[in-house]
């Protein structure tokens, strides 16, 4: 018997229409790696000091710069708190022309935290919503937890797979496709931290149910042999974005004017409404056989195949029936919980989907603790992205998917080894494995969407993608804590990298001891079929 694999490689598995949803879903998945970038510099902090605001209005320049040389000297530069000086004592100072720091004895004063508020040293030129809501010092654990909502928000996001398996692809892809620009441009006119966290955790939100819905709807509208194209077109146009994303940043230093620029870039995307088809594999599994044929018939026209509705049918035959009937009985429910219950696959795909995920954003969000210019090592750990996706693209293509990722994250988590060890040793040797880790683990990233994408059935496939990612984001909720922890010098090189290193390492052994491999075979459509692969 011949199933939807069938007809579609009849109709063209990339033809014409295959191409233009190419095309669509790469300029979808630019504003999705935009956002992944704007964060970093969103959660800017530089060098920074209390503000003396009452010293900077009483002395003229020459004097202010006795003032701020006697406060550095006397506190940190990067402290949370001040000397507070008196008018007289302040007076005293600057009438000692000759004060020597190290011989005169420096006035008897209380240390006192910045009331006033925080100056900010960098020569960036960057204005970050950490510095406009002063998240630093006291304060500065929010910022991992700040970053850490906005991945909250992607790990609810993935839920979105039972509605999407539940209402179809396409009205949750362009539901969130609308609510991820509405939010992002809402985000720059937060009064409060609160309601910048309210609304960035919203942006996570809407951002992974665009990327997940996005991913299924190509997959679904190809052949084994073509799915690995098609679905690389949103892993790429991700990497592009990230790679414009610090080019933004540079020309619009303002955070707020930032995310308006991102915001409006959703009116260039209103045509989605009228391009993006609903998946005619899910319409079918569902019983919408009319709404499937009318699909699958357009399809035929835009590729240039001579294939009427009764040939379609035919092609086609029972077995979409059985598998609607199959569902109707039985229920959503008991598929998902059949499928875990009986396949140790599925739950080696959520604990490696944890251990890809952590790695990729503990590297991306703690650019910044990396030597070199910030808006250069954010460009480039876009840049080498590419790299990474290609290499990967052809290891699925002509490689076992066991090896291939496997391989990936044995590479990554050895690059992380090595950019731990080499910390304290010269930081520009630390950039370059950081990056490499970050090539092979943007490779993984891929891989492991198709090969989960290919080990479940289609009538639970999108419940499993957004479990796989469900997980994964519950790690990554804890990887902004890496590049926060490696500020502090007690743990030396031992945050990030090398927990990073460790992470990654173990799960490469795991997929390879436990994952099936799929390359080149025909996506399952029941459970029985999921039950059967080795």
């Amino acid at each position: 018997k011949m199933g939807y694999d069938s007809i579609i490689d009849r109709l063209g598995s990339f033809g014409l229409f295959q191409k233009r949803l190419f095309v669509l879903f790469f300029l979808n998945g630019i504003p999705n790696g935009l956002l992944i970038t704007a964060i970093v510099f969103l959660h800017f902090v530089p060098t920074h000091r209390c503000k003396l605001p009452f010293y900077e209005r009483q002395y003229n320049q020459t004097q202010m710069d006795r003032v701020r040389q006697f406060v550095s000297v006397t506190t940190q530069m990067n402290g949370c708190g001040f000397r507070n000086l008196s008018t007289m004592q302040i007076n005293q100072l600057l009438e000692k022309p000759s004060f020597n720091y190290s011989e005169d004895i420096i006035p008897a004063v209380d240390d006192v935290a910045c009331y006033e508020g925080y100056d900010y040293v960098s020569d960036t030129g960057i204005e970050s919503a950490m510095m406009e809501f002063d998240v630093v010092c006291g304060d500065a654990w929010k910022k991992p937890m700040i970053s850490s909502l906005y991945l909250v928000g992607m790990t609810v996001g993935t839920l979105s797979g039972i509605i999407s398996d539940k209402l179809g692809r396409r009205p949750v892809f362009l539901a969130s496709t609308l609510l991820q620009f509405l939010t992002v441009f809402c985000t720059s006119f937060a009064p409060t931290l609160t309601t910048y966290c309210i609304l960035l955790a919203i942006c996570g939100l809407s951002h992974l149910i665009n990327y997940l819905s996005a991913f299924v709807i190509g997959a679904e509208f190809t052949t084994p042999n073509r799915r690995n194209l098609i679905s690389i077109s949103s892993f790429i146009s991700f990497s592009v974005g990230y790679m414009i994303g610090p080019l933004a940043a540079y020309f619009v230093p303002n955070w707020r004017w930032l995310m308006r620029l991102h915001g409006l870039i959703g009116i260039l995307y209103i045509p989605m409404y009228w391009l993006i088809p609903e998946s005619p594999r899910w319409l079918l599994s569902h019983g919408k056989r009319e709404e499937a044929m009318t699909i699958l018939g357009e399809v035929a026209r835009i590729n240039g195949c001579n294939v009427n509705k009764e040939e379609i049918e035919m092609i086609l035959g029972e077995e979409l029936d059985v598998t609607k009937d199959e569902v109707t009985e039985k229920g959503l429910l008991f598929h998902v919980l059949t499928v875990i219950r009986n396949s140790r696959t599925l739950i080696m795909v959520l604990i490696i989907s944890v251990a890809i995920v952590i790695v990729y954003f503990g590297i991306s969000l703690s650019v910044d603790t990396l030597s070199g210019n910030i808006f250069i090592n954010c460009f480039l750990m876009g840049l080498i992205e590419i790299p990474g996706l290609i290499a990967a693209f052809m290891g699925v293509k002509y490689c076992s998917r066991s090896y291939a990722h496997s391989g990936f994250m044995f590479l990554s988590g050895f690059a992380c080894l090595l950019a731990a060890l080499l910390k304290n040793v010269h930081p520009i040797a630390t950039l370059m494995f950081a990056l490499i880790g970050k090539t092979a683990n943007a490779g993984v990233f891929y891989i492991v969407y198709v090969h989960t994408a290919e080990i479940v059935p289609t009538n639970v496939r999108n419940v499993y993608m957004c479990a796989g990612s469900f997980a994964g984001r519950v790690g990554s909720i804890l990887a902004p804590y890496f590049g926060y922890a490696g500020k502090f010098e007690i743990f030396g090189f031992f945050a990030p990298y090398l927990t990073l290193s460790v992470v990654v390492m173990t799960s490469a052994l795991m997929t390879l001891l436990f994952l099936p491999d799929t390359h080149l075979k025909r996506l399952p459509e029941s459970v029985e079929e999921v039950l059967k692969m080795k």
